[in-house]
């Protein structure tokens, strides 16, 4: 959603963290109109508290650009491991989906598409607005795009593998 907002940040005065909390908003209003059962209180949670945590972080990180380009792209891959892993655990939470999560499913459920393709089609579509709007892109923009995804998609697999060895761990019989 970066790129989007930073197409928008070319023609408004609202800030970025703002921006994050409307345009969650706004997807969460599409996901209410199209299947609600897919909210929970986590998602009004995640919605109000990144933009903030954007608008607070900003006072205090400073981006550098003096690392090698190696160690970037490390973090880059950490990064983005993170994100997936941490958006797959408050999926798995069932306490709501999170906005940009709300509309993947209802492309899922409405196109017939595997979540990993929809969450494709999701960020492609993000992306290409915000840079028709004016936004810069990246190798991390297309890692979001063509990554993000299938790793979120690959984790949530692991999670179910996970629940069932879970609710149904071996039994050994004894005699």
């Amino acid at each position: 959603m970066s790129t989007l907002i930073l197409g928008l940040l070319q023609h408004t005065t609202i800030p970025f963290g703002r921006w994050s909390q409307l345009l969650s908003l706004l997807f969460l209003l599409s996901t209410f109109i199209y299947k609600k059962e897919l909210l929970g209180v986590g998602s009004l949670i995640n919605t109000l508290l990144f933009g903030e945590a954007i608008s607070f972080c900003a006072n205090f990180v400073q981006f550098e650009n003096s690392r090698p380009a190696i160690i970037n792209f490390i973090y880059l891959l950490l990064g983005f491991t993170l994100m997936a892993l941490g958006t797959a655990i408050y999926l798995r939470a069932d306490l709501g989906a999170g906005p940009v999560e709300g509309i993947m499913f209802c492309l899922c459920d409405k196109l017939q598409f595997s979540l990993k393709y929809s969450r494709i089609l999701i960020d492609f579509t993000i992306v290409l607005i915000g840079f028709l709007l004016g936004g810069s892109i990246g190798i991390g923009t297309f890692f979001a795009i063509f990554a993000l995804g299938p790793m979120i998609s690959a984790f949530l697999r692991v999670f179910n593998i996970i629940k069932v060895k879970i609710s149904y761990p071996l039994q050994t019989t004894e005699k």
